[in-house]
């Protein structure tokens, strides 16, 4: 099954966008901008009976413990224009276990209307092309927090230019990598806020209706003298069940006027200049401090010089920090300088290719926005296997952990080495995303935060390759996700505890375990392979395995060596290439969305 894809430049839906919001008005304040779209969609859109695809949003599959993404197909039963919403019928899952409402009401940016129509008659290409059109907006122009701007201010006057270059700039690489990272990531955030905080208003709302309900019920049938003692109790009641999503609507609300203020400042193309300088100012001056003092060509030397070796330390006792420089000296080579660092995040940003980086037992808080390439390393000043032994506390080891809730703790362009390190993932959407080249990890241990049903451990994007040996990966929704023409290569890995261990979301995915070493523990599911031809006229969604050695046997080229299963709920199952809901081409313009536009920026080497 096919969605409809268009091939329009970003300047075109850019254009499209400022078009629809060309009103006539003297002003025209945020809410009359919702009111636009709305006369422009009512044109354009069919009102009822199509086919699509439903991408259903992150908060809903972290409420319903879904896999994100997960997409179902059905019908558009109407299309409330008002709202830019529709009611939307379930009619086909890709995985049984999903259970959801038949009817839901879904925003019309989640849909994707399919090229396969029952009516025929129906103008599905121009609704599938103005949803596009709603969507590229809602993306890339309208900020979350533009529905509560004020109506006697003029939207379209104060930022639709501003935002337009913005879009361009972003898209074009035009802004300095950390910053352009940062905004993506703020805007990420942001929008996530804004579906958190719709969905926890709904489930409140709920919550005083049931409420309301019950109340009136004690009142109709319970005796007077009981009345008044049940009537207090269920309040109470309602109002402890709702302290939590209170609580969690001021938090966000007051994260959202943080990212609110700080955004609208970097709109502003002469404050990204101003940032993007003292950016550059900072670090110049933090090389000047490194130096002898002099002045010199600091762009020079920051491209010219030879890799040197950056050892970072926590506050330790003497002796401490003595034995860690002796075990450094074994590690470090010879001709290498060495610089000591009192911070990760310091020398994360000013190395460069090739540096390698030791760190000390202790915690590492970063908030990177930078790619790690071209043939470093980041290795842990401990002796071998230390990391895996289930003896040894965290605190006496090497752990590197992100200084908020990034999306992502480590993104990789390029050949690197990871060693003797525990990456807490527990406050990340995703441990590692590997954009391209080979990421090699030894002796390591990724660590989620076991509650998630979105959380992903590794993420190796087409072309890109992960190695690793004697390495624990546990507590995630997906430890290990393989992309088309991805490639894994696995050594004494444990992987512990996952929803999904591994999975495989392509034939062209390839997987080598090497000996029979390899170990999926108390996981849900061990292995799911997904788009298998697996022949013989079957017809079925999924096939449920219990060995590596039968998986193999539907895909011999790309599936080598063996592991083992313990206490697994399934082993492995393998979804019917000949059964999937959306084609490849489609499959992968909806699944690689997201990742698409998460920490995209500059890849060149630095």
């Amino acid at each position: 099954m096919e969605v409809f894809t268009f091939e329009k430049s970003f300047l075109e839906r850019l254009k499209e966008a400022e078009a629809v919001l060309s009103w006539e008005g003297a002003v025209m304040p945020a809410s009359q901008v919702r009111s636009e779209w709305k006369s422009y969609v009512e044109l354009k859109i069919e009102p009822a009976g199509w086919q699509a695809i439903w991408k259903i949003p992150r908060v809903i599959c972290e409420d319903l413990k879904l896999r994100y993404p997960t997409i179902v197909y059905g019908y558009v039963d109407q299309v409330i224009f008002d709202e830019l919403k529709a009611v939307f019928v379930v009619t086909a899952v890709q995985d049984n276990d999903v259970h959801l409402p038949e009817t839901n009401e879904v925003s019309l940016v989640e849909l994707w209307p399919t090229v396969e129509q029952e009516n025929s008659a129906l103008n599905v290409d121009t609704t599938a092309e103005c949803i596009d059109c709603l969507r590229f907006f809602y993306s890339h122009v309208w900020m979350p927090w533009d529905k509560d701007y004020d109506d006697d201010r003029d939207w379209v006057q104060m930022h639709l230019q501003a935002r337009i270059q913005l879009a361009c700039d972003l898209s074009k690489n035009k802004l300095s990598r950390p910053l352009a990272l940062h905004m993506r990531n703020l805007l990420e955030e942001a929008r996530y806020i804004q579906q958190r905080l719709e969905y926890l208003e709904l489930d409140l709302s709920d919550v005083e209706a049931e409420s309301d309900d019950e109340a009136v019920e004690l009142n109709d049938n319970a005796p007077e003298p009981a009345r008044k003692q049940s009537k207090t109790g269920n309040a109470n009641a309602s109002l402890n069940a709702s302290i939590l999503p209170v609580t969690d609507l001021m938090c966000l609300h007051l994260r959202m006027a943080i990212i609110r203020s700080e955004f609208e400042i970097l709109e502003n193309p002469e404050m990204r200049r101003a940032y993007s300088e003292m950016q550059s100012n900072t670090l110049k001056r933090h090389m000047l401090q490194r130096g002898s003092g002099k002045l010199r060509n600091l762009e020079d030397s920051l491209i010219e010089r030879s890799p040197i070796c950056h050892v970072v330390t926590v506050p330790a006792m003497l002796q401490q920090q003595i034995d860690l420089l002796l075990l450094a000296k074994e590690q470090v080579k010879s001709d290498r300088h060495v610089q000591l660092a009192n911070t990760l995040q310091d020398v994360l940003s000013i190395c460069q290719s090739n540096d390698d980086i030791f760190l000390s037992p202790g915690k590492h808080t970063i908030k990177f926005l930078e790619h790690l390439n071209d043939n470093g390393s980041l290795n842990g000043l401990i002796r071998p296997d230390d990391v895996l032994a289930p003896t040894i506390e965290l605190s006496q080891l090497p752990v590197v952990c992100s200084s908020d809730e990034d999306s992502t703790l480590l993104v990789i362009s390029g050949d690197y080495t990871l060693s003797q390190l525990v990456l807490d993932c527990r406050h990340v959407r995703r441990g590692i995303l590997l954009r391209n080249g080979t990421l090699t990890m030894r002796g390591c241990r990724l660590m989620g935060d076991g509650n998630s049903s979105t959380q992903e451990g590794i993420v190796c994007m087409p072309g890109a390759s992960v190695e690793l040996k004697s390495c624990i990966v546990e507590n995630f929704a997906v430890g290990i996700s393989l992309r088309p023409r991805s490639s894994a290569e696995l050594g004494n890995v444990q992987v512990k505890s996952c929803i999904t261990g591994l999975e495989l979301l392509e034939k062209t995915a390839s997987l080598n375990m090497q000996g029979s070493k390899c170990a999926f523990d108390n996981c849900k599911l061990g292995i799911m392979a997904d788009g298998l031809p697996l022949g013989g006229g079957k017809t079925d969604k999924s096939l449920i395995l219990k060995q590596f050695s039968e998986l193999q046997s539907y895909n011999e080229d790309n599936l080598l060596g063996n592991c083992k299963f313990n206490n697994c709920s399934t082993n492995i199952r393998v979804f019917n290439e000949s059964e999937q809901l959306l084609a490849q081409r489609s499959h992968k313009q909806l699944f690689e969305e997201d990742l698409g536009s998460e920490n995209k920026e500059n890849i060149q080497a630095v």
